[in-house]
């Protein structure tokens, strides 16, 4: 008898430990990103199969403005933002952690007006469409500035950027400062372009941000998550007719005019990478200092910060490790 009851409590004990030394799967990173050709290989690796839906879970939004929101909410894991807005998360203590440099804007940011409208010089008392966001007033302000212009010389209206195109066609707006693809479809409707970003360059650069104690818990799924987007980025190099494809249908564009708004980008290499982000030589440090002093000087950061923090090129230099 005694024999059973020590069996039966050995059996518990079994039963007991089993689940506790099972393997816990971990939820998958919730990734936010938004309508811009630049992040787009990211769903071209889904595409491809190089991500696991259960590693890393893309969660789609219409506006930089709502994947700022859901970041400093928690709902998201990372996310791709521009390099004034990681500067901004910084600042209000959110731990960003640049892990990757996606793409520089050189021409698919830009200021669009009417087609009466022939030089910036003649925005003077025009209603220009901004959406609430830094890097926008940024490619404005310069524009403005080296127009002879200032902010007030115009009417400025927070309007999101999905929403330019509605606003240019109801004769809301004599302008608007927009991006790839909201701008191709504004340039077919006649209106062209003032500015843009070509003229501010290495200055407007999309970093992939991912928070610090993501990165510290699961280091795994990023370093599978910047695999994927440097194996997308060499489909997109051999197989550019196969991508564009792949990518134009979420865009809602033909792979034709995805291809032009490619050659407005450039995606650094993973060496390049590497370089862009090991602090104290970094060339992005000097492009986030410039962006800086300008947020600094328009009331869009409150104090400074130190750039060098947000840098973290570990994960890159553990690639090597991944299979």
């Amino acid at each position: 008898m005694r024999s059973l009851v020590r069996v039966s409590g050995l059996l518990l004990c079994f039963l007991v430990l089993v689940p506790a030394c099972a393997p816990v799967e971990e939820p998958p990173l919730r990734v936010g990103t938004f309508l811009w050709p630049g992040s787009e290989p990211l769903f071209l690796a889904r595409d491809l199969g190089y991500l696991d839906d259960g590693s890393i879970r893309l969660v789609e939004y219409s506006s930089l403005g709502e994947v700022n929101r859901d970041f400093r909410n928690g709902r998201l894991d990372a996310v791709n933002v521009t390099l004034d807005m990681a500067l901004q998360l910084l600042q209000q203590g959110f731990e960003p952690r640049a892990v990757l440099v996606l793409d520089y804007s050189n021409g698919a940011d830009a200021i669009l007006a009417r087609p009466e409208v022939r030089r910036m010089e003649e925005l003077r008392g025009k209603r220009v469409a901004v959406e609430d966001l830094s890097v926008s007033t940024y490619l404005l302000g310069q524009a403005l500035a080296q127009a002879g212009l200032r902010p007030s010389d115009i009417e400025i209206l927070r309007i999101p950027v999905d929403q330019h195109e509605q606003a240019y066609a109801s004769g809301e707006v004599d302008a608007v400062v927009t991006f790839e693809p909201f701008m191709s479809r504004l340039l077919a409707r006649g209106a062209h372009a003032l500015f843009d970003s070509s003229h501010l360059p290495g200055d407007i650069v999309d970093l992939l941000v991912v928070r610090e104690d993501v990165l510290e818990k699961s280091p795994k799924q990023v370093r599978h998550m910047l695999q994927g987007w440097f194996r997308a980025l060499r489909h997109l190099d051999e197989h550019p007719e196969d991508a564009v494809a792949r990518m134009s249908p979420r865009l809602d564009t033909s792979p034709a005019e995805l291809a032009s708004m490619l050659e407005m980008l450039r995606h650094p290499t993973r060496e390049e990478n590497h370089a862009l982000l090991r602090p104290p030589s970094s060339a992005l440090l000097g492009s986030a200092h410039r962006l800086q002093l300008f947020m600094l000087e328009h009331g869009l950061l409150p104090e400074p910060v130190r750039p060098e923090l947000l840098l973290d090129v570990r994960p890159l230099e553990a690639l090597g490790e991944v299979r």
